[in-house]
């Protein structure tokens, strides 16, 4: 009787099964990681473009009060970095930052309370949905 070694077709195919299964799960995690972190990169970059609008509407209120509040209705900031109020109101489809971010802004004036209510709404395209940041922030007049 010979000794035979090696393997047989079967246990080959098992294990190029088992191994093709598992680099299969290794793609699959490696794209929805990529797909999170690109996702998550959009976000924090869209989180400044809103956070900075705030901090030019607080320089804008600091400056002069007076003709901060005339400024109440919808204003759209495409312009990175603001230097100025823009011309227009709602964003249209060719008023977007980097091609990608519209960035807008209501703001509110309530002359009873000597406040202006801003808020900041900046969204995207991000497939088949519309992604939006809002941030909402009372500026007040101070003597």
């Amino acid at each position: 009787m010979k000794n035979k070694t090696g393997f047989t077709l079967l246990e080959v195919l098992v294990v190029v099964g088992i191994l093709s299964i598992f680099l299969l799960s290794a793609v699959t995690i490696s794209i929805v990681s990529i797909r999170n972190l690109k996702s998550s990169e959009t976000k924090i970059l869209a989180t400044r473009y809103g956070e900075g609008l705030v901090e030019w509407l607080r320089g804008e209120k600091d400056v002069n009060w007076s003709t901060f509040i005339t400024k109440a209705g919808v204003w759209c900031f495409k312009d990175e970095p603001i230097t100025q109020w823009p011309q227009s109101g709602t964003c249209g489809q060719n008023q977007k930052i980097k091609n990608l971010f519209e960035r807008q802004v209501v703001v509110d004036y309530n002359g009873a309370l000597d406040q202006v209510v801003v808020k900041v709404t900046v969204s995207w395209d991000d497939g088949n949905q519309t992604v939006n940041i809002p941030i909402t922030t009372i500026l007040e007049k101070y003597d």
